[in-house]
């Protein structure tokens, strides 16, 4: 302001940004919430509206999964997969995985990737697939228990979220474009 006053950023308390793609699924709106990587890592949200309702949702959500005292999501750009059982999984851009219950918000766990995560989750074949800023491919099962099935290097930064076809999983580096062949 003229005066020298502060002008604040946002009125609402924590995460304000809806960067990645809201999904719908079984009359449920999933999205989350987080502000731009400038921010570095900070506060998220991931949340559930019903699709039906109308007007303001202020105060409206049908669960919401809030960072904090050790739980919860935090800043993300990402979109989140849905799975036929009934699963959520969200990365967040410090590199955490998410996975709760989609009709409550109850999370199941929480896997560490140790690097930066700009792309999405990706959930094909029972599995979840999600490129790293450090150029790894994690690879988990879509399941209520985490279960780590492997990770790939290719040696350059992921950006982009993978797409499946034809049983393959095609995912770009910064560098190369890759098909990974589902393997039981």
């Amino acid at each position: 302001k003229p005066d020298g006053t502060p002008i604040k950023y946002a009125t609402f308390k924590g995460p304000n940004d809806i960067i990645g793609t809201t999904v719908i699924h079984e009359g449920l709106v999933y999205f989350a919430i987080g502000q731009d990587p400038e921010h570095g890592d900070g506060v998220g949200m991931l949340s559930c509206v019903d699709a039906s309702a109308t007007g303001d949702l202020s105060g409206k959500a049908v669960w919401t999964y809030e960072y904090g005292d050790g739980s919860g999501i935090g800043r993300s750009i990402s979109t989140p997969s849905i799975t036929d059982d009934g699963l959520v999984i969200c990365a967040e851009y410090d590199g955490d995985i998410h996975c709760v219950d989609a009709k409550t918000g109850e999370q199941y766990w929480v896997h560490e990737t140790g690097s930066r995560v700009w792309s999405s989750t990706l959930v094909a074949d029972g599995k979840v697939f999600l490129g790293t800023e450090d150029g790894e491919v994690v690879i988990l099962a879509a399941a209520k228990e985490k279960k780590h099935l492997g990770t790939i290097e290719l040696h350059a930064p992921i950006y982009s979220s993978a797409v499946v076809a034809n049983d393959t999983v095609y995912i770009a580096s910064q560098t190369h474009l890759y098909a990974i062949g589902m393997v039981e």
